[in-house]
């Protein structure tokens, strides 16, 4: 009973400041359009960064060997999947020139059990690494696999042939583009999400600056059912932003979730509880409100460029020290893991999303009740 009383009341306080109900309902329905509108071009460029370019290779007279048959078999649907023009070449020297000056992604010098792979020499783009990577990740299952031609031979072709698919949707290389909107829809809902630590932060520091949380503490309110008030306050506001953005976006904005509603239901919820413990801990690690203000927004910030809410993901991976970066932020396993569920893809991204909000929530946790008691001013001092 007392926890549901402090939830009520947290509910009720957040209710009555009527700019903060605009800023964490309303304002996320408005950035969303104009995020979708806005980069309604950048979105819309066709997502297959194959589409016509030339990739060399030379056989070397390798006639009938298994090597020669694994690279026609990857080729075939390769380029079946991404529509890149294989081209075969005997003159090294004119491929490695087309390489050079970007007119070819790379070319390939195929040897029995051995080849070679020649890259850009001043700088290597996106196509060939994620080829070279695709590539490299076929060779390497084409081995673990190849023990069932001794079981089951018929089986063999068509797991191959799956095997490039497979791989291409893992490098987030889809033939379908990604609609603005529908993009915006989930990377803004993920960064209105995070300004729910402001809300948590300001409660605590609310509860601190009232004499209140001495009040709680001396009743029969301990500090566990304190955190959870905050953290349930959180989940609400998050729900209803939810609610909110899904029906609107599904109404005017035409757009469409997908089949996998419950599993991104589950995907947001632990992100709504991440965001709700980031507060917390801000607001036990900082005495000073501004202090605390300041650094949570640059943080905020970090997490959403990061994570693509201010441009397309796909935009941040291409660089390599944000494409390093972002894979430590729960806001870019949030976004990639949602347009995977909303488009059908099959991957682990949504529990690897679940998985690190969670575990950061309670690292957050153990590392801000550690840090308050130690200090002086502390959220519970």
């Amino acid at each position: 009973m007392i926890l549901l009383t402090l939830i009520k009341k947290e509910v009720i306080q957040f209710f009555k400041n009527k700019i903060g109900v605009v800023t964490m309902l309303i304002f996320p329905l408005v950035l969303i359009t104009v995020m979708g509108s806005a980069l309604n071009n950048l979105m819309s460029m066709d997502r297959n960064i194959f589409n016509n370019k030339n990739i060399y290779y030379r056989t070397n007279d390798l006639d009938n060997t298994e090597d020669l048959k694994i690279f026609y078999d990857f080729m075939i649907d390769f380029e079946k999947d991404t529509n890149v023009n294989f081209i075969s070449t005997n003159d090294k020297n004119k491929a490695e020139k087309f390489v050079n000056s970007n007119e070819a992604i790379c070319f390939i010098d195929i040897y029995e059990k051995d080849y070679n792979y020649y890259r850009n020499e001043k700088r290597e783009s996106s196509e060939s690494k994620i080829f070279r990577n695709v590539y490299e990740q076929y060779l390497k299952k084409y081995a673990l696999i190849n023990y069932i031609k001794k079981e089951s031979p018929e089986k063999l072709e068509d797991l191959l042939s799956q095997e490039v698919n497979i791989l291409l949707k893992n490098e987030g290389i889809e033939k379908e583009e990604v609609n603005s909107f529908t993009y915006y829809t989930f990377a803004e809902l993920i960064l209105i999400i995070l300004y729910i630590s402001g809300l948590t932060s300001k409660s605590m520091y609310k509860e601190k600056s009232l004499n209140t949380m001495i009040r709680k503490k001396t009743s029969k309110a301990n500090k566990l059912e304190i955190i959870l008030s905050k953290i349930m306050l959180g989940i609400i506001v998050g729900i209803i932003q939810i609610i909110v953005v899904y029906i609107l976006s599904r109404v005017i904005l035409k757009v469409n979730w997908g089949k996998n509603l419950f599993e991104i239901i589950k995907v947001l919820l632990s992100l709504i509880i991440f965001s709700s413990v980031f507060g917390i801990f801000m607001s036990m690690v900082c005495s000073d409100e501004k202090t605390s203000y300041s650094i949570r927004n640059i943080l905020l910030i970090v997490m959403g460029f990061l994570g693509g809410a201010y441009v397309p993901i796909c935009l941040v991976k291409s660089v390599e020290v944000t494409s390093f970066l972002c894979n430590f932020m729960p806001t870019y396993w949030a976004n990639i893991s949602l347009i995977s569920l909303c488009y059908g893809i099959n991957t682990d991204y949504n529990n690897i999303s679940i998985f690190i909000s969670l575990s950061l929530s309670v690292i957050l946790l153990i590392i801000g009740t550690l840090i308050s008691k130690f200090k002086v001013g502390g959220s519970f001092d």
